[in-house]
Protein backbone atom coordinates (compact mmCIF):
# COMPACT_ATOMS: atom_id res chain seq x y z
CA UNK A 1 0.00 0.00 0.00
CA UNK A 2 1.21 3.47 -0.81
CA UNK A 3 2.23 5.94 2.07
CA UNK A 4 -0.66 8.96 1.35
CA UNK A 5 1.27 12.09 0.41
CA UNK A 6 -0.09 15.63 2.01
CA UNK A 7 -2.03 17.41 -0.27
CA UNK A 8 -0.50 21.23 0.25
CA UNK A 9 3.65 21.17 0.79
CA UNK A 10 5.89 24.40 1.69
CA UNK A 11 8.90 24.53 -1.32
CA UNK A 12 10.97 26.71 -3.12
CA UNK A 13 10.26 28.86 -5.92
CA UNK A 14 12.38 30.45 -8.16
CA UNK A 15 13.92 33.17 -5.47
CA UNK A 16 11.30 32.95 -2.50
CA UNK A 17 8.44 30.40 -1.05
CA UNK A 18 5.51 28.68 -2.16
CA UNK A 19 2.86 26.73 -0.67
CA UNK A 20 2.44 23.74 -3.76
CA UNK A 21 -1.14 22.21 -4.43
CA UNK A 22 -0.70 18.97 -5.59
CA UNK A 23 -4.17 18.64 -6.77
CA UNK A 24 -3.96 21.93 -8.64
CA UNK A 25 -0.51 21.06 -9.55
CA UNK A 26 0.59 25.07 -8.89
CA UNK A 27 0.29 27.60 -6.12
CA UNK A 28 -2.48 26.74 -3.68
CA UNK A 29 -5.23 29.43 -4.42
CA UNK A 30 -6.26 31.33 -1.37
CA UNK A 31 -9.56 32.53 -0.27
CA UNK A 32 -9.13 35.80 -2.03
CA UNK A 33 -8.41 34.06 -5.16
CA UNK A 34 -4.60 34.66 -4.73
CA UNK A 35 -1.97 32.42 -5.26
CA UNK A 36 0.22 31.54 -2.31
CA UNK A 37 3.63 32.49 -3.95
CA UNK A 38 6.44 34.84 -3.30
CA UNK A 39 6.35 34.32 0.02
CA UNK A 40 9.13 34.14 3.33
CA UNK A 41 9.64 30.81 4.56
CA UNK A 42 7.46 31.53 7.70
CA UNK A 43 4.35 32.99 6.14
CA UNK A 44 4.14 29.61 3.41
CA UNK A 45 4.48 27.41 7.32
CA UNK A 46 1.61 29.70 8.21
CA UNK A 47 -0.57 29.41 5.21
CA UNK A 48 0.02 25.93 4.65
CA UNK A 49 -1.23 25.18 8.52
CA UNK A 50 -4.46 26.88 7.60
CA UNK A 51 -4.80 25.28 4.67
CA UNK A 52 -4.27 22.11 6.62
CA UNK A 53 -7.10 22.38 9.06
CA UNK A 54 -9.78 24.13 6.63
Amino acid sequence: MAPIQARFLVRRGSVDWMVYDRDRKGAAQLKDYSLAEKLTKEQAEQIKQRLETA
